[in-house]
């Protein structure tokens, strides 16, 4: 984690090749000494048993920070590396006998015949980027979306961070405030972005610990790009906690984010929980949330559930609107596999439209219950 002189949190840094770099800001940029410093935390991505997951660390595991240099990276030589994935990626996920798989691969040769023969040079990473466009088109990645045809696939970013599991208790404070400040830094690049994060338990230890970050946050979720989510006080499990007890979660979590962002969430967000409560339509409801999102049912390896949207009737004949992402994972990042299965997986798009009318309709007109 990267700090400022003054105590502030900026950035997070992880090892193991994901989110391994920081982009030094403008200000640095003039001239003059700046100090910041490096925070080390020696874990694991999940954990630092040896063997099976859940077994303790071993107490005498060490770590080594092996690199730490600033460097200017090669623009041009990192797009390359994302055309010849995402082309690689529609090699993968086409069927067999399609023509744009076969294309997919023939432009994938074309560009590694390209970069040998120019013995990777910077007039060679050109003429692939170029042969590359062939397949995915001229895509001008400092513009947004813009075209008279409706959007087919809308993402939005989300860090899911366990409040306790394989990490020490601290960890998880720490993983907070990385994931959310880079977020943020983010946002600063590219307005576009919308990021959305659930557990007021979070967002409390924020305030506490790091409350610059906070501050940050609260700021972008003034501006609508940081988005509370969930209405609870913890992503919790909902079979065994009694009733009163899952009241208690929706009280504690929508009285947070109301008391500290000045509205409650209205969507209850639950994609890591196995098992759900057959009365949660109604306490959603009662919580002034119209909608409910989860993905954990589509793990199941008996049971293909038949819908990814559909409204959710509790006993008392009290209804949300729920959704499931096809892409059957909470973690997708968007490469070309990840937006097909978003489509060909998705089981409702017959519905979509009457499910959109349906649900607006409903929103406007009873969503506050109090």
């Amino acid at each position: 984690m990267i700090w400022t002189e003054k105590g502030d949190v900026i950035h997070g840094l992880t090892g193991g090749g994901d989110r391994t770099e920081w982009i030094l800001p403008d200000s640095f940029r003039d001239g003059k000494e700046h100090l910041f410093y490096i925070e080390l935390a020696c874990n694991g991505m999940f954990g630092c048993a040896i063997g099976d997951t859940i077994q303790p660390p071993p107490p005498d595991r060490t770590f080594q920070l092996s690199t730490a240099d600033i460097v200017a990276v090669n623009l041009e030589a990192r797009a390359l590396d994302i055309d010849f994935w995402e082309i690689g990626d529609a090699a993968r996920e086409f069927p067999g006998d399609s023509w744009e798989r076969h294309y997919a691969l023939e432009i994938c040769n074309s560009i590694m015949n390209t970069f040998i023969e120019g013995d990777g040079s910077h007039e060679a990473i050109k003429k692939c980027r170029e042969i590359a466009r062939k397949y995915i088109g001229d895509v001008d990645s400092s513009k947004v979306y813009d075209s008279d045809k409706p959007e087919l696939i809308t993402a939005v970013g989300h860090c899911h961070i366990d409040t306790c599991w394989l990490w020490p208790w601290a960890e998880t404070k720490r993983k907070v405030a990385r994931s959310w400040s880079n977020q943020c830094d983010l946002m600063d690049r590219y307005p576009e972005l919308r990021f959305c994060c659930s557990q007021a338990q979070q967002y409390k230890w924020l305030s506490i610990y790091y409350p610059s970050v906070f501050d940050r946050v609260k700021e972008k979720v003034k501006n609508g790009t940081f988005q509370p989510i969930g209405g609870s006080w913890v992503e919790h499990d909902t079979n065994m906690p009694s009733g009163e007890s899952l009241v208690r979660q929706f009280i504690y979590g929508q009285r947070f984010f109301e008391s500290h962002f000045g509205k409650r969430c209205t969507t209850f967000w639950l994609p890591d929980t196995f098992g759900y409560s057959a009365q949660l339509p109604q306490l959603c409801r009662l919580a002034g949330m119209a909608r409910f999102f989860t993905q954990k049912l589509s793990w199941n390896n008996i049971n293909n559930f038949p819908h990814t949207t559909f409204n959710w009737v509790s006993l008392d004949g009290t209804q949300v609107l729920c959704h499931m992402p096809p892409s059957e994972t909470y973690t997708a990042e968007a490469h070309f596999g990840d937006v097909k299965r978003s489509v060909s997986q998705h089981k409702s798009l017959d519905q979509d439209a009457s499910y959109l009318r349906q649900g607006r309709r409903r929103w406007r007109t009873d969503l506050d219950p109090y």
